[in-house]
């Protein structure tokens, strides 16, 4: 007899994700936060001028056919057995996933020429180390009596401000009854974990804390009974090491009330300043509407157009 699911694990699983009216309303991700603390200027010209468009690449590739074989084994664990789970070919699943992402990054990205042949086998057959461990240390990392999968790639989209939302998905989302806490995680491919210094990066690490914020605020949970969690898979291990080198690395930042507002208030920077304002130019007889980068925009507009900028008006979307 299939055991009975929470309410609050239901509320996650039938959570429908709100729609973004991009006529009218903006998303922001944590994509477009992390390349602005990176570079400015790049995202300038990435998500604003659209001059700098993406680029396929064997990381991303790989990345993210590990993420679906990874959520479909666990989708399988635990809904149905974890014997069904563990009965799985993943290293078929694998080796599917490679070759159907591969062919839509050829599709959409123009051209095959973003990795090769012997790059491809190489992290096929580095996955399958990672999925060969993973197996076998199963029930190092996920439990299955007294645990729900409320949720693979959960959509969060909550606004900021002005019509702009932040929007993203979480990639698991495992509820604990005994506890009565939540686990959200992201996973990430690495090439051999992440160092100390990236463990320290405050602008890394603020995606787990904005999933975590707003996932207590979407579904009325208290921060305190939500974990965030990196479980990241290490192509790469140290072949000369005496001890038994692991292919996964579980790293869980500081997300207390204070680290989350500290990340918040970067966010809120982030949409402020940079936040898409109308230009009215004026050319001659005609009036045509555009959009550009603030400071950057009026710089590059002042000797050439009469122009108006109409800025809005902020306010904080987190209080420390």
């Amino acid at each position: 007899m299939p055991k009975k699911v929470p309410k609050i694990v239901r509320q996650v699983q039938e959570y429908k994700k709100r729609k973004i009216d991009y006529e009218t309303e903006k998303s922001v991700s944590f994509s477009q936060f992390h390349q602005y603390y990176q570079c400015p200027h790049k995202w300038y010209l990435t998500y604003v001028r659209k001059l700098a468009p993406y680029q396929a690449s064997i990381h991303a590739l790989f990345g993210t056919a590990m993420h679906e074989t990874m959520q479909e084994w666990l989708d399988k664990m635990y809904n149905v057995s974890v014997k069904k789970a563990q009965e799985m070919n993943l290293i078929e699943l694998l080796d599917q996933r490679l070759r159907k992402n591969f062919k839509k990054e050829a599709y959409l990205h123009g051209g095959k020429d973003f990795t090769t042949s012997a790059e491809l086998e190489e992290f096929f057959h580095q996955g399958v180390n990672i999925l060969d461990f993973l197996k076998k240390k199963r029930g190092d990392y996920f439990f299955k009596k007294g645990y729900y999968l409320a949720g693979i790639e959960v959509p969060i989209v909550y606004p900021l401000r002005n019509n702009i939302f932040f929007n993203g998905y979480i990639d698991l989302v495992i509820y604990d009854e005994f506890s009565d806490k939540f686990t959200l995680y992201d996973i990430k491919t690495s090439t051999s974990g992440w160092t100390d210094y990236a463990k320290k990066d405050d602008i890394k690490i603020s995606q787990l804390l904005f999933y975590k914020e707003f996932f207590s605020r979407i579904f009325n949970v208290d921060p305190k009974k939500i974990e965030a969690k990196y479980f990241i898979v290490k192509r790469k291990i140290p072949e000369d090491t005496e001890w038994t080198a692991k292919y996964v690395q579980q790293f869980e930042p500081a997300s207390g009330k204070i680290k989350r507002a500290q990340a918040m208030k970067r966010l809120d920077n982030f949409v402020m300043k940079y936040s898409m304002r109308t230009v009215v130019i004026i050319k001659k007889k005609s009036i045509q509407k555009t959009q550009v980068n603030g400071l950057v925009g009026s710089v590059l507009l002042r000797k050439i157009y009469t122009f108006v900028v109409k800025e809005f008006i902020f306010k904080p979307i987190y209080n420390i």
